[in-house]
């Protein structure tokens, strides 16, 4: 399997997500909005990158997850508490744990990084 990465303008998204993740055949693909920080753009992937695999473990499907993000726009926050009935919510929150931690690691404010998220979604909410 190949893990293709990509940081792209936030409006590029397939909807209105700052990380977004897609197995096509064996291959996994995660788009990434551009934060305007390399270690910010890291932290969106590395947790694209867990919940993906976390999800193709127990066999949570592409479609249950885009069908569920689609219909509450407001999934995938910063929360732990967020979307408790989202097919993926459990491996969401493991993965932001670590991308939690990992912030820290990275001296990344998470109030700032938190911010940086909300502006990108709420101007691609705006254009529509």
């Amino acid at each position: 399997m190949k893990v293709i990465i990509e940081v792209i303008p936030h409006g590029k998204q397939r909807y209105n997500t700052c990380g977004d993740w897609l197995f096509q055949e064996d291959d996994l693909y995660i788009w990434v909005s551009e934060t305007g920080d390399w270690r910010m753009n890291y932290l969106i992937a590395d947790h694209e990158l867990k919940e993906a695999m976390l999800c193709k473990h127990v066999g949570v499907d592409q479609k249950q997850v885009d069908d569920y993000d689609k219909a509450h726009p407001e999934a995938g926050g910063d929360c732990f508490s967020d979307n408790l009935d989202a097919p993926y919510a459990r491996y969401h929150n493991d993965a932001l744990a670590s991308e939690w931690q990992t912030a820290r690691l990275l001296d990344v404010d998470w109030a700032e990084y938190t911010r940086r998220i909300e502006e990108l979604t709420l101007l691609y909410a705006v254009k529509i």
